[in-house]
């Protein structure tokens, strides 16, 4: 079984928790939104970077203190998703997803105004999915001389950055970037 296959079922369950429980073919609705698909995709990453720090189930529920008990269901479930999938397939699927539920909101609303609330996370999406399709042309074998020419000039040098990471530290070094530079950007002009 390859990683699209395991990761599939992932992949619906990640759904069902970022999108209350809708299926991806039913997010196109008045609920989601750049900035939901942008803030709940950074709760799952910080949970994904918890237990890449070495958190167990025990440790996150002390760690992140206020949790509704369907926050604390959803935390489980990702925990296990980890377990039985592994964190790096793991967090493919969170950006996967993040990528896909913002793909949805702009099929139903467009582009946002540049200059506003739901523009500023409509970039962060953008930039987010950028990383994340330079980090698996890698995984998949592609090489800078082949990934890098396919970007606008303005993604060069950060492909070359996270080119160079991955060839240092890995995967799962990169995911764990790729989550700062997200949480970075949502935070960052608010």
């Amino acid at each position: 079984m390859n990683s699209r296959q395991r990761t599939a079922p992932y992949c619906w369950l990640l759904w069902a928790m970022m999108g209350c429980g809708l299926a991806p073919s039913a997010l196109a609705n008045d609920l989601q939104s750049f900035e939901s698909c942008s803030l709940i995709t950074s709760e799952y990453i910080t949970v994904l970077q918890l237990v890449q720090r070495g958190f167990d189930k025990a440790a996150l529920a002390e760690a992140l203190p206020g949790l509704s008990d369907e926050g604390r269901h959803r935390m489980k479930e990702l925990y296990r998703a980890t377990e039985e999938d592994g964190l790096e397939a793991t967090y493919s699927a969170v950006n996967s997803e993040y990528a896909r539920c913002a793909r949805n909101v702009y099929k139903r609303t467009g582009e946002p105004p540049r200059i506003s609330r739901e523009g500023h996370f409509y970039f962060c999406a953008g930039e987010n999915k950028v990383r994340y399709e330079i980090l698996m042309a890698r995984m998949v074998g592609g090489k800078a001389e082949e990934i890098v020419p396919q970007l606008s000039e303005m993604h060069k040098p950060t492909a070359q950055a996270l080119l160079e990471l991955h060839d240092e530290e890995g995967d799962l070094v990169v995911f764990d970037a790729l989550g700062d530079e997200l949480k970075f950007c949502i935070n960052n002009n608010l």
